[in-house]
């Protein structure tokens, strides 16, 4: 029987079922483990008999590293006839190359724990079963998760931020962001105590969710701020998105203990152009709108264009 552990072979065993069908003893998994912060830990499962790898977010796998090819290298999954998985790895022709433990391939097969390195951006292959997968995806949402909230921690959303700005100024795409603050929110914790400021953020972590779209990503960058990237959208839709979020902001009401607990939220939206340097400078131009939010009596949403800066 074949040990899918074993380094020294690149085979899987299934299990063949009474109708024909095979059961996958473990799945292939592609972990980047080093050398590209904005992807760090993010694992990848090889379902597809042919999986492509490159920097353009047309690939499978989408690596956001500058020294990564649109289309870098390909990984291939076949099947011999006795049942048994091989996968290799094929370059495609890229600037910088495809490395398996540090030697420049073509083509190769590559096995578990092997490590397959493009730009600078290097992953892991491994087999895992379901418990094995559900442990990396845990170990996953602990790196990245806000831990009062569950959204995504300023860490990882600012490169998020910082891998769709990229991808703007390659192509031309418009995307907006909205930074919001809770008005207010020192007075929940000094009247209420710190534990209905936590639930209260909570709650308006999941009131937010619910009113982004699937494609949208947000997370909680400070105490009571939060940003929102939205892809594809121009400032116009994003303006009309955070005057609902304003809204449903004013109409919610938490319940704690024996309390009803209500504020509000500013927030500042603005839309990535080209002549905006970077992120950092994004980000200050849609805080500069915040603050005219809250400068004008707060639970208000104010627009940002390159012409209001100072």
């Amino acid at each position: 029987m074949i040990d899918p552990w074993d380094k020294t072979i690149c085979d899987r065993k299934f299990d063949i079922l009474p109708d024909g069908l095979q059961k996958i003893e473990h799945s292939i998994i592609l972990t980047v483990i080093g050398g590209n912060d904005i992807d760090f830990g993010k694992h990848f499962l090889l379902e597809k008999h042919n999986t492509l790898l490159g920097r353009d977010d047309g690939n499978d796998i989408a690596i956001s590293d500058e020294k990564v090819s649109k289309v870098h290298c390909e990984i291939s999954i076949t099947r011999t006839s006795q049942d048994v998985e091989q996968v290799f790895i094929k370059d495609l022709e890229s600037t910088n190359g495809t490395y398996v433990n540090g030697e420049r391939i073509e083509q190769s097969p590559i096995h578990g724990g092997d490590k397959i390195q493009v730009g600078d951006t290097v992953l892991s292959l491994s087999y895992s079963d379901e418990l094995e997968k559900e442990y990396h995806a845990k170990l996953f949402n602990y790196a990245v998760r806000d831990t009062h909230t569950g959204l995504y921690n300023r860490r990882f959303i600012i490169n998020e931020l910082e891998s769709i700005n990229r991808i703007a100024r390659r192509s031309n795409r418009a995307f907006s962001i909205i930074i919001i603050d809770i008005d207010d929110f020192k007075q929940i914790n000094d009247c209420y105590g710190h534990l209905a400021g936590d639930e209260y953020l909570k709650s308006f972590a999941e009131l937010l969710t619910k009113t982004l779209r699937e494609q949208d990503i947000t997370g909680r960058i400070g105490g009571e701020e939060f940003l929102v990237i939205l892809p594809e959208t121009t400032i116009e839709g994003a303006f009309q998105l955070a005057i609902r979020i304003r809204k449903n902001a004013e109409d919610f009401v938490l319940n704690h203990l024996s309390f009803k607990i209500k504020t509000t939220i500013s927030a500042g939206v603005c839309q990535y152009e080209n002549a905006i340097r970077d992120v950092n400078e994004l980000i200050d131009i849609a805080d500069q709108a915040l603050y005219e939010a809250k400068r004008s009596g707060k639970n208000n949403v104010m627009q940002a264009l390159l012409a209001d800066r100072k």
